[in-house]
């Protein structure tokens, strides 16, 4: 049992929760619901005892009586988290750099099994955690190489293979393929028949049958809890007509495109040793034209990106065009800085999520996409501070302006990468899973905005759920 008594909850002298009553009884399996920065996650980890509450009272126990508590360390020791950002001694993000992932020999990283802390005499009872979730083969891989999606897969085993008694996770469909959503659907269900109890963040139509409650935040407070049988929770329709405008959509983008074939591949293969990720691949992207990247985990959409973004060091050994220049083999001195290939693109992935600095106000990091790396420009023109606080006005953001980004739910944190991604009105937009940790309100206004980009701006949308590309999306290329 998990009881909170009016607890009340800071990070820092922000008081994030507030006024918290709410029970967890043995057999009861909880889904935590509410709309971007509500405060699901934070929740969460007060229910794994790393939050400690500031007012009220927290009681863990074993049982349902709660005159039988046991201490904090305690409950930390029989539950497993798993987390949007993981930052743990086995790795830690903010030691890498974000193109390193490209980068690093094979032997300079944790690979998975270190990561898994799977020792050989553990490996047979592994086996069938690790087979379910399509880890076998990738256990000698470095997990800084990991697609998101492997490397949330990778999450969610370390935490079954501790077999614990109380399992919380925080949106673990994030980045999963279809497959693999169902596959942890039914795994869910089966678990807690073992006994395990269960308590995650999740959109409500992917929720699995063994769900029996439902608390639902706003604003740091519970607002409703009920049984799941009670109700059915609600989707908030968006009226396109009430959106407001975006000046910075009403002027095309800054500088039209040298040349009408944006990106061109020929015959690309990328390897990592004997592991082959693209197979190949010949593909071309025209000025204007809107794709959508389609496969299954593991099936290279992310290093396909990292390729036209200019930060994969095997686009050297293929023969690819960026801008109708060569950036691949044969590259004589005709072709183009990293840098002028990322002046023309905004960019979005996973990955740049996880490796953003943590210390940066809001503000500047949407400022940052102009000059396409980690840090502040010198000087900002009125002009784009202007741009920056009407994109922040459409997303509802406007009071998070001077917040630091770490502070922010991972739901926020992914608009302002997408903020910073469109501050420049680049002609090229890549958008690696941009829809991540997003509300059902917020992702239909982020679609609405993409759906209406100008007709002269080429898009790169990345999704395992169809119902998330933009309608402007006419050209589709599936992988694996």
């Amino acid at each position: 049992m998990i009881q909170l008594e009016n607890a009340l909850f800071r990070k820092g002298r922000v008081v994030v929760l507030q006024g918290v009553n709410l029970t967890l009884a043995p057999g009861q399996h909880w889904a935590i619901a509410g709309p971007v920065g509500a405060g699901k996650s934070l929740l969460l980890n007060a229910l794994a005892g790393r939050l400690l509450p500031q007012a009220g009272q927290v009681t863990f126990s074993e049982t349902d009586q709660p005159d039988q508590p046991i201490s904090r360390e305690h409950q930390k020791a029989r539950t497993a988290i798993v987390t949007f950002r993981e930052a743990s001694h086995a790795f830690d993000y903010s030691r890498f750099f974000y193109q390193q992932r490209y980068h690093a020999a094979l032997e300079e990283s944790l690979d998975v099994r270190a990561f898994l802390q799977v020792k050989d005499e553990q490996l047979a009872d592994s086996k069938a955690v690790l087979s379910r979730l399509g880890l076998l083969p990738l256990l000698s891989l470095p997990f800084i190489k990991l697609s998101n999606g492997q490397s949330r897969k990778v999450l969610i085993a370390k935490a079954l293979l501790t077999k614990p008694a109380l399992l919380l996770l925080d949106d673990p469909f994030v980045g999963l393929d279809a497959a693999m959503r169902r596959n942890l659907i039914d795994w869910l269900d089966e678990l807690v028949a073992t006994g395990t109890q269960l308590v995650l963040v999740a959109p409500p139509d992917v929720l699995p049958n063994c769900i029996t409650h439902i608390v639902e935040l706003a604003d740091g407070q519970i607002v409703s809890q009920y049984e799941r049988s009670a109700a059915l929770l609600e989707t908030e329709e968006i009226n396109p007509a009430s959106l407001p405008t975006i000046p910075i959509w009403q002027t095309p983008p800054m500088e039209p495109l040298p040349a009408e074939t944006v990106f061109d591949l020929r015959d690309v293969t990328i390897r990592y040793g004997d592991l082959v990720i693209l197979d190949r691949l010949t593909w071309t992207v025209r000025a204007g034209e809107q794709w959508a990247l389609l496969g299954p985990n593991g099936s290279g959409k992310s290093v396909l990106l990292s390729l036209l973004y200019g930060d994969h060091p095997q686009a050297y050994a293929n023969d690819i065009r960026l801008f109708g220049k060569p950036h691949g083999r044969g590259r004589t001195g005709t072709g183009q800085s990293i840098w002028a290939i990322k002046r023309q693109i905004g960019f979005v992935s996973p990955e740049l999520h996880l490796y953003f600095p943590r210390h940066l106000a809001v503000l500047d990091v949407i400022y940052t996409g102009l000059t396409d790396t980690l840090t502040v420009p010198r000087a900002v023109v009125p002009s784009h501070t202007a741009d920056a606080l009407s994109l922040l006005s459409y997303f509802g953001l406007n009071a998070l302006i001077d917040r630091q980004f770490g502070r922010l739910s991972a739901g926020q944190q992914r608009l302002v990468l997408l903020c910073r991604a469109l501050l420049k009105r680049p002609p090229v937009l890549i958008l690696d899973e941009p829809f991540q940790c997003l509300d059902p309100a917020q992702l239909a206004r982020a679609r609405h905005l993409l759906s209406h980009l100008p007709l002269t701006t080429t898009l790169l949308f990345v999704t395992h759920y169809p119902a998330e590309i933009p309608t402007s999306v006419t050209q589709f290329l599936e992988l694996g």
